[in-house]
């Protein structure tokens, strides 16, 4: 038996022996203080054996992960630079390393160190497979992605200190919900993201509030509410701009260069749908902001995101203002990002960039070297087609597809009417393979508009009657969608071309 479980029961015999404290004389009295004092005694001699088991077991876990490190070849001075748990801190930072240059691969590798290793804890465990996750995330394997965060999402159950449990669970609900918005499952995303959002509010974490805004917002604009989406996204800028106020850039460069680029995206995502010009001029301020801490060299594949979303900016700019100047900015801004999304290394990225250098293309095409940069267009496409596959990626296949239908189109315009019609009308006919009417309405019905002008064009030199016929039904289609109520301008236009091909 434990000696202070002896100790204890021996005071509690004594304190027995002195009921009756104000009854008893003298000595009696003296057993009760006695018996009291070897209980505080044996409790605090319990307390510190607990603490010296536990600090005895700390120093042998550390000394085994010291002990693994020399066997890797870390100098005694690197291993103490690591301090406590040196074998975990060591994995963490590698992997991290790892990260910034877009080594995912061995970024999972040094985090699976930290799930192998025995005497991590489920707090370690947690963190260890978000990041894993992540990595798979940012190589576009979600199945893998999610896998892991699962895996974080069971072990946080385990952990017993509120602060973290609430912390792991804002983290990790937040993965899983970005997984299932990039697979279009927008109820389950929104479910995790709404999750996520209550964790940040009871710990006051403003960034991670503003970043899961952000993501609830792009949810709502896929789902067409705009008016609770961009009240969403307000309340994300907000939430921002006040991260902005402790993320200083002295302090915390890569947390300010990260919020800023989040910023940039919220004004980015806003000027789709209002004050274009004013929106859009800040979220290139805030792009900007956050390249004069993202240097290629340090940080190459934050520096090509930020690029890629600035480039984005200067496209959408263009269509209101400075055309050419702005279609320029943004594709520079897209090369930049192209230096280091390689398709062997990046694939998705790659081809989402390429995606967006053709948008740039096509639409300088409108206004300077129509046929120059239509064909720089399809070229473009034509890279992203590559990694965007129809049974990999149906979605990004369709809106390629018809992206690069409308630079078809246009090409048409200028040379070889016959033959680029009909390849517009191929890539149309491609992407509505996916956009049908019950999964994406409005992509459905935007690729029908398209259809329909190219038929239009074809009528100009190829079966006017029946090629009007197939242009007005494919209009129609447009407008079971494009209704007058809520797209009044989108209405106008498509009734419009209706009317010409009646006439025509």
């Amino acid at each position: 038996m434990d000696i202070n479980i002896i100790i204890a029961i021996l005071g509690f015999i004594l304190i027995i022996l002195g009921i009756g404290f104000h009854k008893f004389g003298i000595k009696d009295k003296i057993k009760v203080v006695i018996g009291i004092l070897i209980i505080v005694f044996a409790v605090y001699n319990g307390r510190v054996v607990i603490f010296k088991e536990k600090e005895f077991k700390e120093d042998v876990s550390n000394e085994i992960q010291i002990t693994h490190l020399i066997s890797m070849g870390l100098s005694e001075s690197e291993i103490e630079n690591l301090g406590r748990n040196p074998l975990l801190k060591q994995a963490y930072e590698k992997g991290q390393e790892y990260e910034r240059v877009g080594s995912f691969k061995k970024a999972i590798e040094s985090y699976n160190e930290i799930i192998k290793y025995s005497l991590s804890s489920d707090r370690d465990r947690v963190s260890a497979y978000n990041l894993i996750g992540l990595c798979y995330f940012n190589l576009y394997e979600l199945e893998k992605a999610k896998q892991n965060f699962k895996k974080a999402e069971e072990k946080i159950e385990n952990l017993k200190d509120k602060k973290y449990k609430s912390n792991g669970k804002m983290i990790t609900f937040h993965n899983i919900g970005r997984v299932y918005k990039e697979l279009a499952l927008w109820k389950d995303a929104q479910e995790y993201l709404e999750c996520s959002l209550k964790e940040s509010v009871k710990l006051g974490d403003d960034l991670q509030k503003a970043i899961t805004l952000l993501n609830i917002s792009e949810i709502y604009f896929q789902l067409n509410k705009y008016k609770i989406a961009i009240e969403k996204m307000f309340q994300a800028i907000l939430a921002f701009q006040e991260a902005l106020n402790f993320y200083i850039p002295k302090n915390f460069p890569i947390d300010y260069a990260l919020t800023q680029n989040n910023l940039g995206t919220a004004y980015g995502t806003l000027a789709e749908v209002q004050d274009k010009v004013e929106n859009c001029n800040k979220a290139i301020q805030a792009y900007q902001e956050a390249l004069n801490f993202y240097i290629p060299k340090n940080f190459p594949i934050d520096y090509a995101k930020t690029q890629n979303n600035l480039g984005n900016t200067y496209r959408t700019l263009a269509e209101v203002e400075d055309r050419v100047g702005n279609c320029n900015k943004a594709i520079l801004a897209y090369q930049e990002s192209l230096k280091f999304y390689t398709l062997e290394d990046f694939p998705m990225n790659y081809a989402l960039t390429q995606n967006n250098l053709g948008n740039a293309y096509r639409t300088l095409a409108e206004v300077e070297d129509r046929e120059g940069n239509c064909n720089k267009a399809i070229q473009a496409y034509q890279e992203s087609l590559k990694f965007h596959t129809l049974e990999d990626f149906p979605m990004n296949y369709a809106l390629t597809q018809n992206n690069l239908g409308t630079a078809y189109h246009t090409l048409a315009v200028v040379v070889d009417k016959l033959e680029n019609c009909n390849k517009a009308i191929q890539a149309c006919q491609e992407a509505l393979k996916v956009r049908t009417p019950g999964d994406f309405p409005m992509q459905y019905a935007m690729t029908q508009n398209n259809l329909g002008n190219t038929y239009r064009t074809l009528a100009e030199v190829e079966d006017r009657e029946g090629n009007c016929d197939k242009a007005i039904l494919a209009y129609q289609e447009a407008l079971k969608f494009y209704t007058k109520e809520e797209y009044p301008e989108a209405y106008r236009i498509i009734e419009k071309n209706i009317k010409n091909a009646y006439e025509f």
